[in-house]
């Protein structure tokens, strides 16, 4: 299509555009025409899962927090805070695990949209976040909250519930969904 202009349709310095059709071009999308001739960029993504995945994700649906925490309670060990992203199905069986971040001794920076990245690439219906305080203490700092918030408003434009967040500490945990900040 190109686009014309009017010039008796000008006045006080306003156009009228008019479209008028090239005589190269269809009225519809023509799928084979444009296989055969695009040039430009195409991706095709498919995921991949690892053979021995199995070995790894838990077996049952996670139904609490508690559940949650028990299967990575081991995130209590770890030096530096590292943040988890689990992406579930309708009946919280968990498709994927994702390390999405491992940060320092206090902070683990990371973009919320790798987080809804993996969620989409997964075609989850639901996730859970997590990460580890490796001071131990499992209390949310301000920035938590704030991050929890974000990820909330995000999750909700698209069809993906976010389940909960939760922190590890030294044998205890924190669930911002039970706390009430989710």
């Amino acid at each position: 299509m190109k686009i014309q202009t009017n010039k008796a349709a000008r006045s006080h310095h306003q156009f009228r555009w008019q479209v008028t059709a090239s005589p190269t071009m269809s009225n519809s999308f023509n799928l084979d025409l444009f296989r055969k001739t695009y040039q430009g960029p195409t991706v095709r993504v498919k995921l991949v899962t690892a053979e021995n995945a199995a070995a790894y994700l838990p077996a049952i649906a996670f139904t609490s927090s508690k559940d949650v925490w028990d299967y990575f309670s081991a995130l209590e060990d770890e030096p530096r805070e590292v943040v988890i992203a689990a992406y579930l199905d309708n009946k919280h069986h968990v498709l994927s695990i994702e390390e999405v971040s491992r940060g320092t001794l206090t902070a683990s920076l990371f973009e919320p949209r790798a987080i809804l990245q993996g969620a989409l690439m997964t075609n989850a219906a639901a996730l859970i976040v997590l990460h580890n305080h490796p001071a131990g203490d499992p209390k949310p700092s301000a920035e938590d909250i704030s991050v929890t918030k974000s990820l909330k408003q995000l999750t909700d434009l698209l069809p993906i519930r976010f389940l909960d967040h939760i922190i590890v500490g030294k044998k205890s945990y924190v669930s911002l969904k039970d706390s009430g900040h989710l």
